[in-house]
């Protein structure tokens, strides 16, 4: 949750609601390092152009969470 990349919702009676939104997110590239399923991103070559785009996208999230 500290990268963004998960974001904590609830339900209650079928409304949905973001119940932790971070004042500060900590890089998406974090969470994907320590997890083998994103290896692929790492090695054998570093796919910049990928982690990139995928951290523009969880921070338009968080933006659009945030207004």
């Amino acid at each position: 949750m500290e990268t963004g990349v998960w974001a904590l919702k609830e339900a209650v009676y079928g409304e949905v609601s973001t119940t932790l939104v971070p004042k500060k997110l900590r890089p998406v590239e974090e969470y994907l390092a320590c997890q083998e399923r994103f290896a692929h991103l790492f090695w054998p070559e570093r796919q910049e152009e990928v982690l990139r785009e995928i951290q523009e996208r969880v921070d338009e999230y968080w933006r659009e969470v945030g207004d």
